[in-house]
């Protein structure tokens, strides 16, 4: 249970450095493209429920629904082994951030075990102060 909870502490002990008492502005976009990587960091290390928490999903998902979610996790993550030896590991390229609704573009960058990469955006969304996918 605890590793499930990493992702949100990190986000928010992110949040906490944010609002300290320096002014400098806290750049959101670059917040969420973090959270971002962490949420996918969890993928790549087989930690599918963590995954999942970071979606933005309303209320408790039902059994059935969850369980088919985490068989499709671990069948991308076996898939993208017998494709390209695996994902090796996940960096940032940019971000862009929309105050008008509180939402984010994160641009990882995806780098496989054969060498190649891969552009991905995850759109993000914040609510109640932390940085989700939706």
């Amino acid at each position: 249970m605890k590793w499930m909870i990493l992702p949100f502490l990190f986000a928010s002990a992110l949040l906490l450095a944010a609002c300290g008492s320096k002014k400098e502005e806290v750049d959101q976009g670059e917040l969420a493209a973090r959270a971002a990587r962490l949420y996918y960091e969890q993928l790549l290390k087989g930690k599918y429920e963590a995954f999942l928490e970071g979606e933005n999903r309303p209320g408790k998902l039902p059994d059935g629904y969850r369980k088919q979610l985490l068989i499709n996790l671990q069948q991308f993550m076996e898939q993208q082994k017998s494709q390209h030896k695996g994902i090796d590991s996940i960096s940032l390229t940019s971000s862009v951030f929309s105050e008008k609704d509180s939402t984010a573009s994160a641009f990882l960058l995806f780098h496989f075990g054969d060498r190649m990469t891969e552009q991905v955006v995850v759109p993000m969304i914040k609510k109640k102060g932390v940085w989700r996918m939706r």
